[in-house]
C-alpha cells in the first residue's frame, strides 16, 4: 500500500480543529453566585435523552447545565410527595432514558413512579429536584429551604453547606406534600441550622 504525503496538509487539519473548537456552541462560561467560575460542555448535547448526574467541585450532585439538585427530607425513600405547587417550585428531575453519572456511585440512583406515571430519577432512595429560585449553574438558593430541602450530596444524604453558603433560603415558597401538609420557610430574619449527617 502506498502512502502519498501532501505538503502543508498537517498544517490544514491542525488549522481546522483550533478553528473548530473555537467555534460557538461547544461551551459556555461564567461564574456562579458566589464567583466561582464554572463551565458547561457539550454534556447537555452529547447526552441527549439521557438525565446526566455528576459531582461538583463543592461536592453536591448537580445536573448536564451544572443546576444543583435538591432532595426534600419529607419525602419517603423512592417515593415522591412534592406534587402541584410543590413541584413548580421545585420540579423534580425526571428521565425518559437512561440515567448516566460521572463521580456517584451507579448502584445509587434508581427512580420512582410519580402520580403522574413520569419516572423521577432517585439517588441513595431519594427523589432528586431542582429549584426555580436557583437562577445560575452553581447557585445553592434552596439549600435548607424550610428545614426540609437540601443539596443532595453523592450518596442521596443531605450535603453540608458550602463555605459561603446560605444554609437557609429566606424567600422560598412554601412546599406542599401529597398529604396536603404545609412546611413554610423561616421568616428572612429567623436563622435555622439544617440537621447534619
Amino acid at each position: 500500500m502506498a502512502t502519498r504525503h501532501v505538503p502543508g496538509s498537517a498544517g490544514v487539519v491542525v488549522t481546522l480543529v483550533v478553528l473548530t473548537g473555537c467555534a460557538g456552541g461547544g461551551a459556555a462560561s461564567g461564574q456562579d453566585s458566589s464567583g466561582r467560575a464554572y463551565a458547561t460542555s457539550q454534556a447537555v448535547e452529547e447526552h441527549a435523552g439521557h438525565t446526566f448526574l455528576e459531582v461538583s467541585d463543592i461536592g453536591v450532585v448537580i445536573d448536564a447545565q451544572g443546576r444543583t439538585l435538591y432532595r426534600f427530607d419529607k419525602d419517603k425513600p423512592s417515593a415522591p410527595s412534592c406534587e402541584g405547587e410543590c413541584a413548580a417550585t421545585w420540579p423534580p428531575v425526571v428521565t425518559a432514558g437512561d440515567v448516566t453519572v460521572e463521580g456517584i456511585d451507579r448502584s445509587l440512583v434508581g427512580t420512582a413512579e410519580r402520580r403522574d406515571g413520569t419516572l423521577q430519577v432517585t439517588l441513595g432512595g431519594w427523589p432528586l429536584y431542582r429549584f426555580s429560585g436557583d437562577e445560575i449553574p452553581g447557585d445553592l438558593e434552596g439549600h435548607g429551604a424550610g428545614g426540609t430541602w437540601f443539596a443532595s450530596a453523592p450518596d442521596g444524604k443531605r450535603a453540608q453547606a458550602p463555605d459561603g453558603a446560605r444554609t437557609q433560603a429566606p424567600d422560598a415558597a412554601p412546599t406542599q406534600a401529597r398529604d396536603g401538609g404545609h412546611t413554610q420557610a423561616p421568616d428572612a430574619g429567623q436563622t435555622q441550622a439544617p440537621d447534619g449527617y
